[in-house]
Protein backbone atom coordinates (compact mmCIF):
# COMPACT_ATOMS: atom_id res chain seq x y z
CA UNK A 1 0.00 0.00 0.00
CA UNK A 2 1.09 3.71 -1.06
CA UNK A 3 1.58 5.84 1.97
CA UNK A 4 -0.56 9.31 1.63
CA UNK A 5 1.98 12.28 1.19
CA UNK A 6 0.62 14.58 4.34
CA UNK A 7 0.69 18.08 3.80
CA UNK A 8 3.14 20.05 5.85
CA UNK A 9 1.05 21.49 9.11
CA UNK A 10 3.72 23.39 10.96
CA UNK A 11 3.94 22.94 15.01
CA UNK A 12 2.00 25.35 17.01
CA UNK A 13 4.49 27.82 18.86
CA UNK A 14 7.69 27.25 17.03
CA UNK A 15 9.73 30.16 16.28
CA UNK A 16 9.43 31.47 12.15
CA UNK A 17 13.23 29.73 11.69
CA UNK A 18 12.32 26.24 13.41
CA UNK A 19 9.08 26.29 11.02
CA UNK A 20 11.03 27.14 7.88
CA UNK A 21 13.63 24.57 9.03
CA UNK A 22 11.25 21.79 9.25
CA UNK A 23 9.50 22.65 6.13
CA UNK A 24 12.94 22.59 4.37
CA UNK A 25 13.34 18.92 6.21
CA UNK A 26 10.02 17.43 5.06
CA UNK A 27 10.52 18.92 1.24
CA UNK A 28 13.89 17.07 1.59
CA UNK A 29 12.15 14.04 2.21
CA UNK A 30 9.62 14.33 -0.46
CA UNK A 31 12.26 15.01 -2.57
CA UNK A 32 14.39 12.05 -1.65
CA UNK A 33 10.99 9.53 -2.13
CA UNK A 34 10.03 10.82 -5.41
CA UNK A 35 13.52 10.06 -6.94
CA UNK A 36 13.32 6.65 -5.52
CA UNK A 37 9.83 6.22 -6.99
CA UNK A 38 11.37 7.63 -10.54
CA UNK A 39 14.67 5.47 -10.65
CA UNK A 40 12.02 2.55 -9.85
CA UNK A 41 9.93 2.90 -12.49
CA UNK A 42 13.26 3.73 -14.70
CA UNK A 43 14.40 -0.03 -13.68
CA UNK A 44 11.05 -1.43 -14.83
CA UNK A 45 10.89 0.06 -17.64
CA UNK A 46 14.38 -0.48 -18.56
CA UNK A 47 14.14 -4.42 -17.91
CA UNK A 48 10.68 -4.50 -19.85
CA UNK A 49 11.83 -2.74 -23.08
CA UNK A 50 15.46 -5.34 -22.83
CA UNK A 51 13.29 -8.38 -22.15
CA UNK A 52 10.49 -7.25 -24.31
CA UNK A 53 12.55 -6.92 -27.01
CA UNK A 54 14.03 -10.57 -26.47
CA UNK A 55 9.85 -11.95 -26.37
CA UNK A 56 9.37 -10.15 -29.69
CA UNK A 57 12.38 -11.34 -31.74
CA UNK A 58 11.91 -14.82 -30.40
CA UNK A 59 7.91 -15.17 -31.44
CA UNK A 60 8.53 -13.56 -34.79
CA UNK A 61 11.52 -15.94 -35.58
CA UNK A 62 9.61 -19.05 -34.56
CA UNK A 63 6.38 -17.61 -36.56
CA UNK A 64 8.74 -17.07 -39.52
CA UNK A 65 10.33 -20.52 -38.97
CA UNK A 66 7.08 -22.23 -38.89
CA UNK A 67 5.47 -20.39 -41.93
CA UNK A 68 8.66 -21.45 -44.22
CA UNK A 69 8.71 -24.81 -42.97
CA UNK A 70 5.09 -25.20 -43.15
CA UNK A 71 5.18 -23.44 -46.66
CA UNK A 72 8.08 -25.84 -48.04
CA UNK A 73 6.71 -28.83 -46.72
CA UNK A 74 3.31 -28.25 -48.22
CA UNK A 75 4.33 -26.72 -51.87
CA UNK A 76 8.17 -27.81 -51.92
CA UNK A 77 7.20 -30.38 -53.54
CA UNK A 78 10.10 -33.81 -53.71
CA UNK A 79 12.64 -31.48 -53.32
CA UNK A 80 11.42 -29.43 -50.35
CA UNK A 81 11.60 -26.43 -51.66
CA UNK A 82 9.44 -24.05 -53.05
CA UNK A 83 11.12 -21.52 -55.52
CA UNK A 84 9.82 -19.12 -58.03
CA UNK A 85 12.09 -17.09 -60.88
CA UNK A 86 14.96 -19.93 -59.33
CA UNK A 87 15.11 -17.83 -56.21
CA UNK A 88 13.96 -20.14 -53.06
CA UNK A 89 11.16 -18.64 -50.85
CA UNK A 90 13.37 -18.70 -48.16
CA UNK A 91 16.31 -16.14 -49.80
CA UNK A 92 13.46 -14.03 -50.62
CA UNK A 93 11.72 -13.57 -47.50
CA UNK A 94 16.00 -12.85 -46.47
CA UNK A 95 16.64 -10.03 -48.80
CA UNK A 96 13.42 -8.79 -48.26
CA UNK A 97 13.25 -8.58 -44.75
CA UNK A 98 16.62 -6.74 -44.52
CA UNK A 99 15.98 -4.33 -47.44
CA UNK A 100 12.92 -4.19 -45.71
CA UNK A 101 14.15 -3.38 -42.45
CA UNK A 102 17.04 -0.81 -43.32
CA UNK A 103 14.54 1.13 -45.43
CA UNK A 104 12.24 1.71 -42.45
CA UNK A 105 15.25 2.15 -40.52
CA UNK A 106 16.50 4.72 -43.31
CA UNK A 107 13.10 6.39 -43.32
CA UNK A 108 13.41 6.83 -39.28
CA UNK A 109 13.61 10.18 -37.42
CA UNK A 110 16.71 10.00 -35.49
CA UNK A 111 15.26 12.30 -32.84
CA UNK A 112 11.84 10.32 -32.41
CA UNK A 113 12.29 7.01 -33.60
CA UNK A 114 8.77 5.59 -34.59
CA UNK A 115 9.63 2.19 -36.54
CA UNK A 116 11.94 1.03 -34.02
CA UNK A 117 9.69 -2.17 -33.38
CA UNK A 118 8.89 -2.64 -36.94
CA UNK A 119 12.89 -2.53 -37.94
CA UNK A 120 13.53 -4.95 -35.41
CA UNK A 121 10.82 -7.52 -36.23
CA UNK A 122 11.95 -7.37 -40.20
CA UNK A 123 15.34 -8.09 -39.52
CA UNK A 124 13.99 -10.84 -37.60
CA UNK A 125 12.01 -12.06 -40.06
CA UNK A 126 15.11 -11.80 -42.53
CA UNK A 127 17.27 -13.16 -40.16
CA UNK A 128 14.91 -16.48 -40.06
CA UNK A 129 14.76 -16.64 -43.80
CA UNK A 130 18.71 -16.69 -44.15
CA UNK A 131 19.32 -19.31 -41.14
CA UNK A 132 16.52 -21.12 -43.02
CA UNK A 133 18.46 -21.29 -46.33
CA UNK A 134 21.58 -21.90 -44.73
CA UNK A 135 20.29 -24.92 -42.82
CA UNK A 136 18.71 -26.27 -46.25
CA UNK A 137 22.08 -25.90 -48.17
CA UNK A 138 24.22 -27.58 -45.28
CA UNK A 139 21.78 -30.03 -44.78
CA UNK A 140 22.37 -31.70 -48.36
CA UNK A 141 26.01 -30.97 -48.10
CA UNK A 142 25.88 -33.16 -44.94
CA UNK A 143 23.65 -35.24 -46.99
CA UNK A 144 26.11 -35.94 -49.99
CA UNK A 145 28.83 -36.40 -47.30
CA UNK A 146 26.75 -39.19 -45.61
CA UNK A 147 26.05 -40.75 -48.88
CA UNK A 148 29.80 -41.02 -50.01
CA UNK A 149 31.04 -41.42 -46.78
CA UNK A 150 28.25 -44.78 -46.87
CA UNK A 151 28.96 -45.95 -50.42
CA UNK A 152 32.96 -45.94 -49.95
CA UNK A 153 33.37 -47.16 -46.66
CA UNK A 154 30.98 -50.32 -47.44
CA UNK A 155 33.17 -53.82 -47.17
CA UNK A 156 32.47 -56.45 -48.37
CA UNK A 157 30.91 -57.67 -45.19
CA UNK A 158 29.34 -54.48 -44.86
CA UNK A 159 25.81 -53.68 -45.94
CA UNK A 160 24.74 -49.99 -47.47
CA UNK A 161 22.08 -48.24 -44.69
CA UNK A 162 18.27 -48.88 -46.51
CA UNK A 163 15.54 -46.01 -45.89
CA UNK A 164 17.46 -43.37 -45.87
CA UNK A 165 19.90 -43.64 -42.63
CA UNK A 166 22.77 -41.77 -43.13
CA UNK A 167 26.40 -41.96 -41.68
CA UNK A 168 27.93 -44.85 -41.99
CA UNK A 169 26.99 -48.51 -42.66
CA UNK A 170 24.96 -51.01 -41.31
CA UNK A 171 26.59 -55.03 -40.40
CA UNK A 172 24.68 -58.12 -40.77
CA UNK A 173 24.70 -60.23 -37.19
CA UNK A 174 23.59 -63.27 -37.21
CA UNK A 175 21.15 -63.87 -34.76
CA UNK A 176 20.54 -67.33 -32.38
Amino acid sequence: MAAAIVPFQPAQGLPARDALARAHDYIDKLTRKHEAVNKGMEAIVTVAKRHGNTFIQSSCTATTAAALGMTMGRFGGETGVVEKWGIPLDAAVAVLGHVAGFGFSYADDRQTPKYDVLTEVLHTVGDTGLASGIYRFFHKVGSEHAANAAGAGASAAAVAAPNGVKGGVVYQVAHK
